[in-house]
């Protein structure tokens, strides 16, 4: 596993050592060849989603860099939530497609299952062969369950984003791609960002202990 050090920080921020960049995956093709991953990445279930599934709004540009990631080949760390979350994730969208707004008081409609189960099978495909195709780290939940507590209470993360951060601090990751804002509350001394939107926070925050 690679350790962090002012080298590996420099490949993160060439231009500004005490802050790491925040790439915007909608912008990504204008950033060329000059985007540099680090050694070890987590990603995070947001970017997975939108990469794996064609039918979401930044799948085409988030699929590219999951392609960049696979040719560049860093470690690659995952939560074992994220095998839930794609779940979810999958049954949300069968739901999404059939109601619209109105998805969220229709989860019990037996009738969207078989479109969720179809399209589960499919992303878990997808997902499985992006592990296969790079050095991957998996970490259990409860390897970091006191740690994700502990970022909750001292940067307002919710649960989930906690446990990937968590996860991802974990494992020695450099930074995480994701497309979830929450995780601008996390300071870039500990964990840069690959983002949709989001601005990395300061890094003048201090570590939790």
């Amino acid at each position: 596993m690679t350790a962090r050090g002012p080298r590996a920080r420099q490949r993160l921020a060439p231009r500004d050592a005490a802050r790491a960049p925040t790439c915007d995956p909608r912008r990504l093709r204008d950033r060329g060849p000059g985007l540099i991953l680090p050694e070890v990445l987590a990603l995070d279930t947001s970017f997975v989603v939108e990469a794996l599934i064609e039918t979401q709004p930044l799948h085409a540009v988030c699929a590219g860099l999951v392609e960049r990631i696979v040719e560049a080949a860093p470690t690659v760390v995952t939560s074992e939530l994220l095998e839930v979350e794609l779940a979810e994730a999958a049954f949300a969208i069968a739901l999404k497609e059939r109601w619209g707004r109105r998805w969220r008081q229709r989860r019990v409609d037996g009738r969207v299952r078989r479109r969720g189960r179809r399209l589960l099978t499919e992303v878990s495909s997808r997902y499985e062969l992006l592990r296969s195709s790079v050095t991957h780290i998996p970490v259990p939940v409860g390897r970091i369950a006191d740690a994700a507590a502990t970022l909750m209470t001292d940067y307002g993360l919710a649960s989930y984003d906690a446990v990937h951060a968590a996860s991802a601090i974990a494992a020695g990751a450099e930074a995480i791609v994701t497309t979830d804002t929450g995780f601008a509350r996390l300071p870039s001394s500990l964990l840069a960002m690959y983002t949709d939107r989001s601005r990395v926070a300061s890094s003048r925050a201090k570590r939790p202990r």
